[in-house]
């Protein structure tokens, strides 16, 4: 299949961790299994004993609370499927009302001015994107926004930047006070060109202070459902923020984009959905029908290879990533870094053996995948601790005082790269892996800032 052309939800010219508990067993604590490469396979033979669909359930995270209910009623002895239950006990799945309107307290608008000159001539341009309220403290007028890089980022500008190409102009506005009273001065934080994701401050704000506004409420982006509604809350033409309603039709996949500086083309994981993505989108939450974040908007597809019209194909950053991407820059803006350092094990991987598994007491379908390493790097973090051939099953990621930052069982590719934001100095990763029909446990420790990339 050709790939499709795709444009960033550019800024108007003129005008995204949570992760998941294991469930169901130990992965860190278990003695051998039988040669099995597969991680359900794996789980089997140390003793699971329900389905794959079931398995791969319990490693995801019910965010509707319909279904919370769902699994309380199950453990109470509820023998039905989950629709049965919505019709048995008159539940409905939410219209997003509500929700909708809930999460419109975590957006808000950008606005990003930056100076092109020509001659002896200058002329302010002035761009239009949006973003989410990524933590805040009301009371004293502060708070982090997400937004894209792409939003505040202007190859063209030959300004006095701080940052070169990256506005010192920065304002936003919450939703229904994007008239000039109600504008917010910003400040970049940091961003990381790569992923696409930049972060701004707001400090001691009035117009903050004396609003409803709060801090973004995230869902799991690696349990989302296909079909599920999806909602894009944005600033489109520059024109202030509105919503346009869909569906969630790819839960995650790779697109190639162009990036911010136009140098170079970029494979960045993505949320499809269908909901309507225009110019000024971009920055902007995707948000589930509990009003919960499962991407930051910013691309969509336009033509083809051959310049056929592409409708209803809109792009988000995952939640997971964008979050611990978002965290990572905020991490580091005391050290003077003004981008993100990911955790480089130094492997290459595989997905192998991918299928769909579809869990009847969910009507939902699941991807899976064995992910297997094909190479190791000397000299890199992992280097003569992973194998080729290992089939990596769990990973766990500690501080240096032994506290579990996060953990997952790895069922899809690009979970474990993902992951490796939430890594600092010092920290370590453990992972359980099949090797030559044994579950093994191998310790990774990122005890060396050269196991470090920057992305900015």
């Amino acid at each position: 299949m050709k790939k499709k052309r795709l444009a960033a939800a550019l800024s108007l010219v003129l005008a995204g961790a949570a992760c998941t508990a294991l469930v169901g067993c130990d992965w860190f604590d278990l003695p051998a299994a039988d040669g099995t490469a597969n991680p359900y396979e794996v789980a089997t033979e140390l003793g699971y004993t329900g389905s794959e669909g079931q398995w791969l359930s319990e490693r995801g995270q019910q965010s509707s609370q319909a279904r919370l209910m769902y699994e309380e009623a199950k453990a109470d002895g509820y023998t039905g499927s989950y629709l049965d239950f919505l019709s048995d006990y008159a539940l409905s799945v939410p219209d997003g009302t509500a929700s909708v309107n809930s999460a419109l307290r975590s957006a808000v608008s950008v606005r990003s001015i930056s100076t092109h000159k020509n001659g002896y001539s200058t002329k302010d341009y002035a761009s239009g994107g949006a973003g989410v309220i990524y933590s805040c403290d009301r009371a004293a007028g502060n708070a982090y926004i997400i937004t894209n890089y792409h939003v505040v980022y202007d190859k063209d500008s030959t300004g006095t930047e701080s940052v070169p190409h990256i506005s010192d102009r920065i304002s936003v506005y919450l939703y229904g006070g994007e008239g000039e009273s109600g504008e917010i001065s910003a400040t970049y934080v940091g961003g990381a060109m790569d992923y696409d994701i930049a972060v701004l401050a707001v400090s001691g704000s009035t117009v903050l202070k004396e609003s409803a506004a709060q801090a973004v409420t995230a869902a799991d982006s690696d349990s989302l459902t296909v079909g599920e509604r999806a909602y894009a809350i944005g600033n489109p033409e520059g024109d202030g923020i509105s919503v346009t309603e869909g569906v969630v039709s790819v839960d995650a996949e790779y697109i190639d984009i162009l990036s911010s500086d136009e140098k170079r083309m970029l494979s960045l994981l993505e949320i499809r959905t269908d909901a309507a993505v225009n110019h000024g989108n971009s920055g902007g939450g995707l948000f589930n029908a509990n009003g919960e974040l499962i991407g930051i908007v910013n691309a969509k597809a336009e033509t083809d290879d051959n310049g056929g019209r592409i409708d209803d194909f809109g792009y988000a950053i995952p939640a997971n990533l964008a979050l611990s991407v978002a965290r990572n820059i905020i991490d580091n803006a005391p050290s003077g870094c003004k981008g993100a350092q990911r955790a480089m094990l130094g492997i290459t991987t595989s997905a192998q053996q991918g299928k769909g598994v579809y869990y009847e007491p969910e009507q939902k379908y699941y991807k899976t995948e064995s992910v297997v390493v094909q190479s190791v790097s000397a000299g890199k973090a992992a280097s003569g601790k992973l194998q080729q051939g290992d089939v990596l099953c769990a990973v766990k990621i500690t501080d240096g005082s032994g506290n579990v930052v996060a953990q997952k069982s790895v069922t899809r590719g690009f979970q474990v790269s993902n992951l490796m934001f939430n890594v600092r100095k010092g920290f370590t990763v453990e992972f359980t892996v099949s090797r030559a029909g044994k579950t093994v446990a191998v310790e990774v420790p990122f005890d060396n800032n050269n196991y470090f990339e920057l992305y900015s």
